[in-house]
C-alpha cells in the first residue's frame, strides 16, 4: 500500500512568510497615508476649481452676477501655516452657489469634506490666505455678467497628512481666470 503524500506548508514556513508581510506593511503603510492624503487634496482642488468655474459660468448664462459662499459662517481670513487651529472661514465645510438675482435659491451646494464635528478639525482646510482680499462669507466669490470676478483673492487646500508639493493654492484674478499652483504643504499638515 502506498502512502499518500501532502503538499503543504510546514509552520516555520508559515511563520516566515508572515514576517515578511508584516515588514512589507511596516514599509509600505505610512508612504499610503500620505498617497491618500495627497489624492485627497487634488480631488478637493479640482472640485473647488470646478464649483469657481460653474459660478463665472452661471453669471455669463443668465446674465446676472452669481455668488459661491462658504458654509462657514465665520468671518476673516485663516493661515494655513498654523494648522488645524487656525482662525477664519473653512471653505472645506461646504459651500453653495446662488444667482444674486434669487440669493435664497441655491444652485449648487458641496457639502462638508470633513468630519461632521466642527469643533475636531483634523480634516481638509481651504482657506482664504490673501490679508487684503478675503473670501468669506461676507465677501464671497462673485462674478458678474461679463465672467469678471468682483473681488480678487487666494484659496489654499491642504489635507492633514500630505506630502511634498501636494497642497493647492487656486489664485481667482480680476478678469475671472482661476490660476492653481502646487505648493509644498504647509508645517501643520505635512507627514510625519
Amino acid at each position: 500500500m502506498k502512502m499518500k503524500k501532502f503538499n503543504g506548508f510546514t509552520l516555520v514556513e508559515l511563520m516566515i512568510v508572515m514576517a515578511i508581510v508584516g515588514i512589507i506593511a511596516v514599509i509600505a503603510v505610512p508612504g499610503m497615508r500620505s498617497m491618500l492624503s495627497n489624492n485627497k487634496n487634488n480631488s478637493i482642488s479640482n472640485q473647488l476649481l470646478i464649483d469657481i468655474m460653474y459660478t463665472r459660468s452661471i453669471a455669463i448664462t443668465n446674465k446676472r452676477n452669481a455668488q459661491m459662499i462658504p458654509l462657514d459662517p465665520t468671518r476673516g481670513t485663516g493661515n494655513l501655516t498654523d494648522g488645524n487651529a487656525s482662525p477664519g472661514v473653512n471653505w472645506a465645510r461646504g459651500w453653495r452657489i446662488v444667482d444674486t438675482a434669487n440669493p435664497l435659491d441655491t444652485l449648487r451646494r458641496q457639502e462638508s469634506f470633513g468630519s461632521p464635528d466642527l469643533l475636531i478639525a483634523i480634516d481638509p482646510q481651504i482657506r482664504s490666505v490673501d490679508p487684503v482680499n478675503v473670501l468669506d462669507s461676507a465677501t464671497p466669490i462673485e462674478f458678474n455678467p461679463s465672467g469678471f470676478s468682483f473681488r480678487q483673492g487666494t484659496l489654499q487646500v491642504a489635507v492633514l497628512g500630505c506630502a511634498g508639493d501636494s497642497a493647492r493654492q487656486l489664485q481667482i484674478n480680476p478678469i475671472g481666470q482661476v490660476i492653481r499652483t502646487d505648493i509644498l504643504c504647509p508645517a501643520g499638515f505635512a507627514a510625519q
